[in-house]
């Protein structure tokens, strides 16, 4: 799995920097001696990512991990909405990814005549559901069928 974008990085050192500010406010209410200092925030970003998904910080992540790291952070600002909303992303990420690697092979073979429409063809005559409710492990046997078949029919057109 690819690892985080820059921007992707960027946004949830952000979201890392205004949770530790806010629980240094919510320490210092406490009348706790708090440590603000950019090591002490580096230390305890790595630990808040480990404690959202096991990994030792934002450089270790991939894709998979960015809305589950994401919720985290939010949940600590009290957002508890969009923390909701980026778990149940985070649960559907796998899934999501299959399906844009499908549509990018659909996209590839585009002029062999596979379509999204051919996909979703196949999809109900092997699997017996729509694209749209197929599972992770059916999109991905959906991508090799597709590739397969893509190939075939570009060489046999270049024969």
């Amino acid at each position: 799995m690819s690892a985080l974008t820059k921007f992707q990085k960027s946004r949830l050192a952000k979201l890392a920097a205004t949770a530790f500010r806010f629980e240094c406010a919510k320490a210092r209410g406490r009348r706790e001696t708090v440590d603000v200092s950019n090591a002490a925030l580096n230390q305890w970003r790595r630990d808040q990512v480990a404690r959202a998904c096991g990994k030792l910080g934002l450089r270790c992540c991939d894709q998979f991990d960015y809305k589950s790291v994401e919720a985290h952070f939010l949940d600590m600002l009290g957002h508890t909405g969009a923390a909701f909303n980026a778990h149940m992303k985070a649960q559907s990420e796998p899934r999501r990814q299959a399906y844009v690697v499908l549509m990018r092979e659909c996209a590839r073979f585009s002029r062999a005549g596979i379509t999204a429409a051919y996909a979703d063809a196949i999809c109900r005559r092997q699997f017996k559901t729509a694209l749209d409710s197929a599972s992770e492990k059916q999109l991905w046997c959906l991508v090799y069928t597709i590739r397969n078949r893509g190939r075939a029919k570009e060489h046999h057109h270049a024969n």
